[in-house]
């Protein structure tokens, strides 16, 4: 099986070319404990896969083609293999084709469980409340994944008060199904789940929260205001956030940071996730994280979670932002901390920027100026993390 314009699918590759010019179109269909995902129809002898929400193309084999039928016309998947064995198809290798093709489906989300039941016993599951951006999110895991996950939220805990928000985490196999309000976002491995989680966390306060824009921006507090730290990937803001955190900056938001209608700074405080570069420059800082659980983000690197001891839930309150420090990380310069005029700090901000709707509206825009126009904004020219220390702790107090 192969994807059409995406990546190559690892195991099934069963392609078979026939000529023909007839259209067989079969209707989406639930099979015995699984959902159908995508639309299956055969164009001049060929069998093509569409996934009408991620608009991908998947060309299917005759022999895939009989396992997804099958799979809508209800079959379980353990009476799939006798309806796809040929003469030159035999028991074991009709087994292993059902589980390949299953496995891999339900990889790329073209197959997924029913959504949880109300009813399902609560013995087997594990509640957590967390609040972010004034969005209370109920999350609920099988007991059998609850930890280490559930630890990397802990700091974001609340009573079990009402809710804006049902996540469900469902445990299929080797595969976690992720559910919002009973209709399925994704699947993921186990040892994904904190960073899948945190995704669906920041959906939900971009998508829902009350702010006027999104700040691609780490924020820490110094006094009554703020200190937002901006970059490109790979410039060292998480590290250099959680460095300061642990100088006598308080830990607000370690990548987003909200504007309110005022100009006030609102951070989403997640854990900060921190590659394998970083863990032995914050080793110094942070001797507890040698011994943090090390998850994988979807895109397979690693990383481990931590949240500054010193966070306390009363930081977050809005602040106003007194400094913009757009970061350049740079081995071979001095390091220096230069001033900014507004046109570079706005670039900056505006970088990887989100405004309800998507649409950076006039008042968006007048808020983000009337931040450029109180704050201070500056360019930090590093190479080590001592330097830029001490350059920040030196300005920004």
């Amino acid at each position: 099986m192969t994807r059409e314009g995406t990546e190559e699918a690892t195991t099934m590759t069963l392609l078979e070319a026939n000529e023909g010019a007839v259209v067989q179109v079969s209707p989406d269909g639930v099979a015995a404990g699984l959902v159908t995902q995508a639309r299956l129809v055969r164009i001049r002898g060929q069998n093509i896969l569409f996934s009408p929400t991620q608009r991908a193309i998947f060309a299917l084999n005759d022999t895939a083609a009989d396992i997804w039928r099958s799979l809508q016309e209800g079959a379980s998947p353990d009476a799939i293999p006798r309806r796809i064995m040929r003469g030159h198809v035999d028991a074991l290798d009709a087994k292993e084709y059902v589980q390949t093709a299953l496995r891999d489906w339900e990889r790329l989300g073209l197959i997924r469980p029913h959504a949880p039941s109300a009813s399902a016993s609560l013995h087997k599951h594990v509640v957590q409340t967390v609040a972010v951006a004034d969005r209370r999110i109920r999350i609920v895991y099988p007991a059998t994944h609850v930890f280490p996950a559930i630890t990397v939220f802990r700091h974001l805990e609340v009573q079990p008060e009402a809710t804006d928000t049902l996540l469900e985490l469902v445990e299929h196999g080797d595969r976690i199904h992720v559910f919002r309000n009973s209709d399925w976002l994704r699947t993921c491995s186990p040892e994904e789940i904190p960073t899948v989680l945190k995704g669906e966390l920041l959906s939900e306060a971009l998508e829902h929260g009350i702010y006027e824009l999104a700040l691609h921006a780490a924020a820490l507090s110094s006094g009554e205001r703020l200190i937002l730290l901006c970059g490109d990937p790979g410039a060292g803001k998480t590290t250099l956030t959680l460095a300061l955190a642990q100088s006598g900056f308080g830990f607000v938001s370690d990548d987003v940071t909200l504007l309110n209608c005022g100009g006030l700074g609102i951070g989403l405080p997640f854990a900060a996730g921190v590659k394998p570069g970083a863990w032995p420059l914050l080793a110094g800082y942070y001797p507890e994280l040698a011994a943090a659980p090390i998850f994988r983000r979807p895109d397979g690197k690693r990383v481990r979670y931590i949240v500054p001891k010193h966070f306390s839930p009363v930081s977050q309150a809005p602040r106003a932002i007194g400094w913009v420090i757009l970061l350049n990380r740079d081995r071979g310069s001095r390091p220096s901390l230069d001033p900014v005029d507004a046109v570079g700090a706005l670039r900056g901000l505006l970088n990887g920027a989100f405004a309800p709707g998507r649409d950076l509206g006039s008042t968006a825009f007048e808020v983000l100026t009337q931040v450029i126009g109180s704050a201070r904004t500056c360019s930090l020219t590093y190479s080590s993390l001592e330097d830029a220390l001490e350059l920040i702790r030196g300005a920004c107090r």
